[in-house]
């Protein structure tokens, strides 16, 4: 009888262990990035996190872009107007790998991230992030959850 208590309480333990873990991850979010025109057969993944302060980190990994390629990182709306915004600092790009993987992170106020509704990488097949006219280039998006 006393190791069937020992059992149950050991149950317990784990059962509010993971809610507490739910519950501290509450914050947290992770966004699909499908393909989009110029990302043909890519994919990735942006996980959100609270990193304190009232500021998110968004960390993006990506497979399948084109292979030493670069891209750069927006924050989109659609409606009621189409904005968009470079998430990070500087140009806001990276480069993908020899296999066409890459990894890209940035910090951002959780208030100006909830302003937004798409997340996009854009492909610039001249190389120069900073060509604007390759913005519509779109390889990989994702819906932000509000």
């Amino acid at each position: 009888m006393q190791s069937k208590r020992k059992v149950f309480s050991s149950m317990l333990v784990v059962v509010f262990s993971l809610i507490a873990a739910l519950a501290i991850a509450a914050g947290d979010q992770k966004v699909a990035l499908k393909a989009d025109k110029a990302g043909k057969g890519a994919s990735g993944t942006a996980a959100i996190v609270d990193k304190g302060g009232d500021q998110k980190e968004v960390a993006i990994t990506a497979k399948g872009l084109k292979p030493n390629s670069v891209y750069t990182v927006w924050l989109v709306n659609m409606k009621p107007t189409m904005d968009m915004a470079g998430l990070g600092g500087g140009d806001y790009s990276f480069k993908s790998d020899d296999k066409g993987d890459a990894s890209y992170s940035a910090t951002i106020g959780t208030a100006d991230l909830s302003k937004w509704q798409l997340i996009e990488l854009a492909y610039h097949p001249s190389g120069d992030p900073k060509n604007a006219k390759e913005l519509m280039n779109i390889a990989l998006v994702g819906k932000l959850k509000k």
